[in-house]
Parts: structure tokens; sequence; C-alpha cells
């Protein structure tokens, strides 16, 4: 829809892969899965053969040594596809990197070879029943005990949390003094482990997306299981939340530039006494609007892939991406639905229109909402000055 620069011949290349993978494996299954509320975890090693899974993973832990940019390939090749339930980014691009940046020699051994191949599922746990996004807030707890640490606590909506192998969890080790933020560690926990129970949540938004509410009932793990420094969660948290919301913002602006592609072409095709839906002015000026916007989004979400290539990663600007992107997203889904008229509501055309109206609103609320993104970027106004 937009002239881009950002890709070479080898990534259109792996496009073309990507794309051909996931019409075969994924697109013809996907409404099952989104019935289940969940994929089979044979898709996800056949997606680790085909090399959609963290391609940013050196050689040496079963990756292929591949830059960020092939990461933005595989997200918009499933964005395109409204595909929901196979977020291989999640795996590759949101917890994978808190093992291959913060995990020990022995951690990455272990556990990255794994991810590559999707014989291994991870998960990040942070969100909370009576927290959401509020990491400051968070009441789960890590306590020492003998050789080891004891996990109590309840983590909800958390993604890929039924299949998961092993979870990070964000737990607080102590509440800090006064006026300070608490210590929150990061520790890696196998789902086998005696104390974690698991219940997947139905939900309508992203159908096909296991998600899950974990709880930990006097959980032990071994003190080896602590990702990084022991209290240092909330600084690495704050660190990688700026690759997590880029990603999500990729993924949201490449669903909104094929839901606007849709609706153009639709608009195009409805005819009525006057003329198709879109010679109305009306018609014309919201697309335009929406149109526009979309462009700008485009090009700022990708001058934020190329900072984040170049290995300076820019927080606040992947809240600026994620809000716009997703506030855009939503509103052309809402017109989705009014400017297909009855189509918009029923029979194939409106399960889809009403369907990517659920979805967008999912995506303006994972990974913080636009009202944390909002006061993410509002807190850092001054510095501007």
């Amino acid at each position: 829809m937009f002239k881009r620069e950002l890709f070479s011949a080898g990534h259109e290349a792996l496009r073309e892969d990507v794309g051909a993978f996931l019409e075969a494996e994924i697109v013809p299954h996907h409404d099952d899965w989104a019935a289940s509320g969940h994929i089979p975890r044979e898709v996800w090693r056949k997606a680790g053969a085909a090399g959609l899974l963290c391609r940013t993973v050196p050689r040496e832990y079963g990756g292929v040594g591949g830059s960020f940019i092939d990461s933005v390939v595989i997200i918009e090749e499933l964005a395109k596809r409204r595909i929901s339930g196979l977020l291989s980014f999640l795996q590759s691009d949101i917890v994978a990197p808190f093992i291959l940046k913060l995990g020990s020699e022995d951690q990455k051994a272990h556990w990255l070879p794994g991810f590559c191949s999707g014989e291994t599922l991870g998960a990040i746990a942070m969100t909370e029943p009576q927290g959401g996004s509020d990491i400051s807030g968070l009441k789960t707890r890590a306590q020492r005990h003998g050789e080891g640490l004891l996990l109590d606590g309840t983590k909800t909506h958390i993604s890929n949390g039924s299949a998961a192998d092993v979870i990070i969890v964000a737990a607080r080790a102590d509440d800090g003094a006064p006026g300070q933020q608490p210590a929150i560690s990061l520790i890696l926990a196998e789902a086998a482990r005696p104390g974690i129970n698991r219940t997947r949540i139905a939900k309508s938004g992203m159908p096909a997306l296991d998600t899950s509410e974990i709880t930990f009932d006097n959980c032990l793990v071994p003190s080896g299981n602590l990702l990084g420094a022991e209290g240092m969660g909330f600084v690495y948290l704050m660190t990688f939340l700026g690759i997590e919301r880029l990603a999500l913002a990729i993924y949201a602006q490449a669903s909104a530039e094929r839901m606007l592609r849709d609706l153009i072409a639709d608009c195009d095709a409805r005819k009525g006494v006057e003329g198709t839906v879109l010679d109305f002015q009306n018609t014309r000026f919201s697309l335009a609007d929406l149109y526009s916007a979309c462009a700008v989004n485009r090009a700022f979400i990708d001058n934020c892939i190329k900072v984040a290539e170049a290995g300076r990663p820019d927080p606040k600007g992947a809240c600026i991406a994620k809000l716009r992107a997703t506030d855009c997203l939503r509103q052309i889904a809402a017109l989705g639905v009014q400017y297909r008229g009855a189509a918009g509501i029923s029979g194939e055309s409106g399960s889809r229109a009403t369907q990517d109206m659920v979805d967008s609103a999912v995506q303006s609320v994972w990974g913080g909402t636009s009202e944390i993104m909002r006061d993410v970027i509002g807190r850092g106004l001054a510095s501007v000055l």
C-alpha cells in the first residue's frame, strides 16, 4: 500500500516463503483453532522447521542469526492474513530475548534451541487480576526458601499460558524502601512444576490465541532459575517492553493496511442507485483521513524499525507507534462494519468485519492499554523542552 525502503531481496524472498507456509499450514485450519481457543503443538514445530521462529537468535543456540527486519517480515505476513493463533513474535521477539540477553550460558543452551525449533514454548507472566500492566503493584511474590524460591500469586490473560513449557514470572522480591519501587525478580518457572495451575480463558477477541490464568501456590523453583540479577526485574521489564510494543505496533499497522485495502475495495464494489459507496463524498473523506493516518504511521513505524535494527530501540517511540497504529486500526474496523451496511453484520463478510472490530480492541489493550501509552508519553513531555 505504501512505498518502503526497509527490505532487501533476501527479505522479500523470506516474505514469499513465509506467505507460502502460512497459506499451506495455517490459513486452512485457523477457523477451527479459533473455535477451540488454541493451536496444535505440531504447528509450532512446523513453524520452527520452516524458519519462522526466533530468527534473531545466534546459530550456536539454534537460530539463524538473522536481523530484526526478518521478524518484521514474519509479523506483517501474520497480520495480513488475520492470524491470531500462531503469534510467532510472542515466542521470537518478546519471550526469547529475555533469555538471550539476561540468561546464563546454561539457561540459553537449555531453552533457546527448543524455542527456535518449536519444541519448547514460552510465555511471560506480568499481568495480574488487580493491576493489569501496573508492574509496581505486583502481588505475586518470590520468597527465599532454602536453596530455592517459593512463588505465590496469580497471573491472568497470559498469552500461550496453557501451552507454554516455561514461564518467565515477574514476582515481588521485597517491598523496597518507602517511596521506592519494589524489588522485582524475573524467574523461569517450568510449567510442569508442582504448585502451578493453569486455566484457559474463553474470549471473543483473538480467539485462536491461547490465553490463560496461571496460579502459583507454594511453587518451589531452584534459585538457579533466576533470570538476570535478583531484584532487577523492573529495570529489565522497562527495557524489553519497548521491543514488545514495537512488535505489537508492527502487527497493528499491517492489520490496519490490510483492513483498509479490503474496505476500499468493498466500497468501490458496492453499488447503489447513485453509484458506488466510494462515490459518496463522505465515504471518500473518511477513507482519505484513514489512508493519510496509515501513511504517517507507516513512515513513523518504519523509522522505529530502523532505529531498533541499529541497536538503539526507542521505548517512547514504540509507545507512540503502538498508540497511533491501534487507534487507527480501531477506526478502520468500525467503519468496516458501517460502510458495508447489512453485509457488515451478516454472512461471511459480517463475521469477518465484526471479528475485526473485536480483534482491534484487543490490540489497543495488550502490551499496555492506549491509556497507559498516553501516560508514558505524557510523563516524558518535560524532556522535550
